[in-house]
């Protein structure tokens, strides 16, 4: 780390110590170390958005936040517990991540991107051995739920429960989808929504055995939906007519047309 970057830290953290202190902030004085969590994941999201959908700028900036909210929970933490300091967090990120790479620090080799990927999973899942852990123990329950069930069917297919090719996991989806028609039919409502998260299970396994990355895939289709949808919305404000006075094979059409063009 350069001096400017060590004395940039100083320097944040030492904002972080007043606005916290006895003359501070007393909204930043109030906040507890859940409270800081779940605004950084809130701020890693748009983190994230900065990084795909915008420029330099909004990037600094988001990052500006993430980094700000991360010393911030890092401070809290040290309020009672002096000892969890940078440099131990820094340190374990270090040795932690370092471990996970025996094809670059150790004996093991690999010469793509699917073979690292391998001796990490292979690393995390002899951690979770000395810990006692089972495969799926250690991930995180709040993560999204779609994002939760792709790291829970890749954890369990880590193990081999998993299958060879893809037309059976195809067929599983089929499989739940009748299902679903069949609790549609019986009209229980607990079986419905059962069966409704089956299928948005197997989905995001089609997703994760094709090694498709099943958010953005499906914010692509959200996003191209609202495409579509405001072109239709401005097709028929075009021709002076509304929504309500419109019957479904009516809007089809307008449909049809935001899609053809």
């Amino acid at each position: 780390m350069s001096n400017d970057d060590a004395g940039s830290m100083q320097q944040l953290f030492a904002l972080i110590t007043r606005l916290r202190g006895e003359n501070g902030c007393p909204w930043d004085r109030e906040q507890k170390l859940d409270d800081v969590l779940s605004d950084l994941i809130e701020e890693a999201y748009e983190l994230e958005w900065a990084g795909t959908h915008h420029g330099p700028g909004e990037l600094l900036d988001e990052m500006g936040d993430v980094l700000f909210l991360l010393c911030f929970a890092l401070s809290i933490r040290r309020e009672t517990d002096p000892e969890f300091t940078l440099a131990r967090v820094a340190t374990h990120a270090h040795d932690k991540i370092k471990g996970r790479h025996p094809h670059v620090f150790g004996r093991e080799t690999a010469s793509t991107p699917e073979e690292s990927i391998v001796h990490w999973e292979k690393s995390k899942a002899a951690e979770r051995a000395k810990r006692g852990e089972g495969a799926l123990e250690g991930v995180a329950g709040n993560l999204p739920p779609l994002r939760h069930a792709v790291k829970i069917l890749d954890r369990a297919g880590s193990t081999g429960f998993d299958w060879d090719e893809i037309p059976p996991v195809i067929e599983k989806l089929r499989e739940e989808i009748a299902e679903l028609e069949h609790a549609l039919a019986s009209g229980e409502r607990a079986a419905i929504e059962d069966e409704t998260g089956d299928v948005l299970f197997a989905a995001a396994n089609v997703a994760r055995f094709l090694k498709i990355d099943a958010d953005e895939a499906l914010q692509r289709s959200t996003s191209k939906f609202i495409r579509r949808f405001e072109l239709m919305e401005g097709m028929i404000r075009a021709d002076g007519r509304r929504f309500e006075d419109m019957t479904l094979d009516e809007m089809d059409v307008y449909w049809e047309r935001a899609k053809s063009s």
